[in-house]
């Protein structure tokens, strides 16, 4: 649920979740309704979740894009 008008949380941080296949995006505006947010929280307890694993390799490309540089 990202905040209302903030661009890195509804542009960045959705698009990166998208991504990976984490969770589900429910915007500001249903969040803020009580039936909405129970019914999206009820649908994703009752969700098995399948999503990618997070790459943890970063540094080592960085290192290795500068090292082509160098």
């Amino acid at each position: 649920m990202p905040l209302r008008h903030h661009f890195e949380q509804n542009i960045h941080v959705r698009r990166r979740l998208q991504q990976y296949g984490a969770g589900i995006c429910l915007p500001y505006e249903q969040a803020a309704i009580p039936e909405l947010l129970a019914g999206a929280v009820l649908d994703a307890v009752a969700t098995t979740p399948r999503h990618r694993a997070v790459e943890t390799d970063g540094a080592r490309r960085a290192a290795s894009m500068l090292a082509e540089l160098l």
